[in-house]
């Protein structure tokens, strides 16, 4: 049984890391209105932060914390117990907003993150990156981007699928596991740190 659940922990783990490169519409929060295409890979962080594997019967996949916090609405909701139509990143919401730092005119960690961001994935550098890092600040504060699922009918279709395709291999043919969607629990690095911890 071991064996199967590895085999499939794997082709979890290439299938999420394939849904995330798939360019999908990107909506803000207040109005809906679409900012452009969204493929979840800037540096590739996120990306490869995805890491599935088997402990008991269970399929654990861990990634980033901000991919379950504020980009994957469907993770967002189970995580935190609100509806996918309120999950997402800002406003109202996020470890960045409101303002928290004592003076204003101090550097701002969340510009710091936008401007990696900006030199990884728009690939500005110095003062364009900098002024670009305020702008998309100023944008988040004020509208905000809608999440997106990561879990949808067609990623549940290909994972039974593909066991399926292990069930039919003689060396499996004896396993009956119907209930394979429940046993993949999915966790941010820090709460799965924290359960073992």
């Amino acid at each position: 049984m071991e064996e199967l659940l590895n085999l499939l922990a794997q082709y979890i783990e290439q299938r999420l890391k394939r849904e995330m490169g798939i360019p999908r519409a990107r909506f803000t929060k207040v109005g809906k209105v679409p900012k452009g295409n969204y493929n979840f890979v800037a540096s590739g962080r996120l990306r490869d932060s995805v890491k599935a594997f088997v402990e008991g019967e269970d399929i654990v996949v861990l990634m980033e914390d901000y991919g379950i916090d504020y980009v994957f609405s469907d993770l967002a909701a189970d995580r935190w117990g609100i509806s996918p139509a309120d999950a997402g990143s800002f406003p109202g919401g996020g470890r960045y907003y409101p303002d928290t730092r004592q003076t204003r005119g101090t550097y701002s960690a969340l510009i710091a993150s936008l401007e990696k961001w900006v030199r990884d994935k728009i690939k500005l550098q110095g003062a364009e990156a900098k002024s670009m890092a305020f702008a998309i600040r100023k944008n988040l504060f004020k509208a905000g981007y809608k999440g997106l699922p990561l879990i949808t009918d067609v990623v549940e279709t290909d994972i039974l699928n593909k066991l399926e395709e292990l069930l039919g291999k003689p060396e499996y043919s004896d396993f009956i596991l119907d209930d394979i969607l429940d046993r993949i629990k999915i966790f941010t690095r820090t709460d799965y740190e924290l359960t073992i911890g």
